[in-house]
């Protein structure tokens, strides 16, 4: 707790000043103004009261890249980095990584950024219901120098991808909303209070997006292409249930560090 309560206060401080750490760790014995100590400790405020410190410094980093995080997105997490791994595996299996491919429910544009990044060759299309979310992408995507690689749709789950050119798609990535709205109280309080609810919930059970994306995603899948899903971790059980063994093929299951089921890989039949 002590370590991460310097962790937070380092972050913030290197924030305000607008150092890196080693400049934190070089410059430490300087005396900060009475302007800038005021303004630090109206930070530390902003997290004691459970603001994300990501939210207050407006950045979160994943897959080796720097995103910028407002309280219109969610805040990505490592465990997703597994679904990214995932999929540019899949991706570079196919024709030298030029395979077309969609990001369902983008938020920040984590996902869709960091493929992108890491499979020059792949063509991809982002969608996501919030409108605000997708500018918060598209300057992520920008940031990165791949955004004239990424097109931006607005729309609620694969029905954008419709009309799209990029359709039909060889991957599919998604890390759709999958805490049930029955127990809000499972998620941490900064979670639950600061962090888009569109982006956390998905039904009484969690499952309610993952239902129809299993309906509507083959009709913009290739014959053979694959989906890859984060799900929540006690919802293995209940999402192999769901699978239709005539469109669906489970290829793989990958666990997080914590040996929890989190990455389903399925086939289109």
């Amino acid at each position: 707790m002590i370590d991460d309560q310097r962790r937070t206060a380092s972050l913030l401080m290197r924030h305000l000043l607008g150092w890196d750490q080693a400049q934190l760790i070089m410059r430490s014995g300087e005396i900060i103004t009475s302007d800038q100590r005021d303004d630090f400790f109206a930070l530390v405020e902003r997290r004691a009261a459970g603001e994300p410190s990501q939210y207050i410094v407006g950045h979160q980093e994943f897959f080796g890249l720097e995103f910028t995080v407002t309280p219109e997105v969610l805040i990505p997490r490592p465990e997703t980095e597994f679904l990214v791994e995932q999929v540019i595996s899949l991706a570079n299996a196919l024709q030298a990584g030029s395979a077309s491919i969609a990001d369902v429910g983008t938020g920040s544009g984590c996902i869709a950024t960091a493929i992108a990044v890491n499979v020059p060759g792949a063509r991809l299309v982002a969608t996501d219901i919030s409108a605000t979310a997708l500018e918060v992408a598209s300057t992520n995507a920008q940031k990165h120098r791949v955004g004239d690689r990424i097109e931006f749709l607005q729309g609620d789950l694969v029905e954008p991808l419709k009309a799209s050119s990029a359709a039909p798609f060889d991957i599919i990535a998604t890390n759709p909303p999958y805490v049930p709205s029955s127990n809000p109280n499972l998620l941490p309080r900064e979670v639950r209070e600061h962090e888009p609810a569109v982006a956390l919930f998905g039904g009484e059970d969690g499952l309610d997006n993952l239902r129809r994306l299993l309906n509507t995603a083959p009709a913009v899948l290739k014959s053979g292409g694959h989906m890859v899903i984060e799900i929540g971790y006690t919802q293995i059980e209940a999402t192999t249930r769901l699978l239709d063994p005539a469109v669906w093929e489970l290829i793989e299951v990958v666990n997080d560090l914590q040996v929890i089921p989190r990455t389903l890989t399925l086939r289109k039949k």
